[in-house]
């Protein structure tokens, strides 16, 4: 926090609280704004990247979501580039994990474990990309929580934010919600949709008798992951606080029932199957997202966008890539800010496709690289030259058309 300059103050509802300003304000510190944030602050400005948790990196750290899904098609061919693929071999540089040798070798469909892709150690990620936020000059805002927005003609002005240096007001000359859950947007007026989810945990446990599968991380330490359907998914869709704690209450009660079972029949006992590590955020796969100026949906999976920025693959399976119009990370109404990772446009299975880290890499460089550009030509990111910000993505590797 020393960067924040002590002489200028804001009053608001009645209290004096600090003032500062900067080029781009980047909310939400996973792995979309981690690549946002690194993308303008490479660009030269001078970025604040606020995150609510004490680490970077989102569901894949702080969730314990250690899989690096892939970024090529299933058949070969790479599909995403960039950060995407930077991050990618950031997350093993200080632990375990590698890609699969052979997995551009032909043509051929590849089974899941055969793609480019890795797993990866959690603690490992979270260095490396601290590393690499440091490295490009990011100002970084951990244990910061993003409180309100202000807007003005429809434009946002600046957002509040707290702290253990209490409320501070931030000025932008761009913003981006890579919050996951659409945090700034909703706070600043945009109109956004929502999701259902399953109920889903991820956690690290040690089991003395675990094969070496895939799972594995080390040795004995593995993945416990719990994907069970909810009865009424109005319950568990964590657009309110209450959602949010039955969802992470429900979910450590499965893996607590897993435990007790696994004892009281005598397989395990405590000092041979434990859990190591439980995720210090819920697992949700969705909250809120923009409505945008474009709902990607998959019905336009064969269309061809004259703004798309980039290719997203199907994770899940050997298949046909699918354009990503820009237009999807802008808010139907609200200027002045870009959506990125999981709550940009989309709707039905599309939020299938971008939930996932290497697409919330690549729509996170994207909204850096627009931000940047606004910020120097002084536009708001919906009147970014598309042609210009396509030459940049290029110039980072990225196919953008089918």
């Amino acid at each position: 926090m020393d960067k924040i300059r002590k002489d200028e103050f804001y009053i608001s509802k009645g209290r004096i609280m600090t003032s500062v300003d900067c080029d781009v304000l980047v909310c939400g510190g996973g792995i979309a704004g981690c690549a946002a944030a690194l993308q303008a602050a490479r660009e030269g400005c001078k970025t604040i990247l606020v995150e609510k948790t004490v680490f970077p990196g989102g569901l894949a750290t702080s969730g314990l979501i250690y899989i690096y899904l892939p970024l090529c098609d299933g058949y070969g061919k790479q599909i995403l580039f960039g950060i995407a693929e930077e991050l990618l071999h950031a997350s093993i540089k200080y632990g375990p994990g590698q890609v699969p040798e052979g997995w551009n070798a032909d043509s051929s469909p590849k089974r899941f474990t055969e793609r480019y892709m890795t797993k990866f150690s959690p603690a490992s990620f979270i260095l490396s990309l601290d590393e690499k936020l440091e490295e490009a000059g990011v100002d970084i805002w951990y244990d910061t929580l993003l409180c309100s927005a202000e807007t003005e003609d429809g434009k946002i002005r600046a957002a509040e934010v707290e702290n253990k240096s209490g409320r501070i007001r931030i000025r932008a000359k761009c913003f981006i919600d890579a919050t996951g859950d659409s945090d700034l947007a909703r706070r600043a007026g945009a109109e956004c949709m929502s999701g259902t989810n399953i109920l889903s945990q991820w956690s690290l446990e040690y089991d003395g008798a675990a094969p070496a599968d895939w799972h594995n991380l080390a040795g004995p330490i593995a993945r416990v992951v719990y994907n069970e359907p909810v009865e009424d998914p109005e319950e568990f869709r964590g657009i309110s606080g209450k959602q949010v704690s039955s969802f992470l209450k429900q979910t450590r009660r499965m893996l607590l029932q897993r435990y007790r079972k696994m004892q009281n029949d005598g397989s395990h006992d405590r000092n041979t199957l434990f859990p190591l590590l439980l995720p210090v955020q819920a697992d949700f796969r969705t909250t809120f997202f923009i409505r945008g100026k474009t709902v990607l949906t998959p019905e336009q999976y064969h269309c061809r966008f004259e703004d798309s920025v980039g290719l997203i693959n199907d994770w899940t399976k050997p298949a046909e890539p699918v354009e990503l119009p820009y237009s999807s990370l802008l808010p139907e109404k609200l200027r002045g800010l870009l959506a990125a990772g999981r709550c940009i446009s989309v709707q039905g299975e599309a939020v299938e496709r971008v939930r996932v880290i290497p697409v919330a890499a690549m729509t996170g460089q994207t909204a850096g690289f627009a931000a940047s550009i606004a910020v120097k030509k002084q536009i708001l990111p919906d009147e970014v030259p598309i042609g210009l910000l396509q030459e940049k993505l290029r110039s980072a590797g990225y196919l953008l058309h089918r």
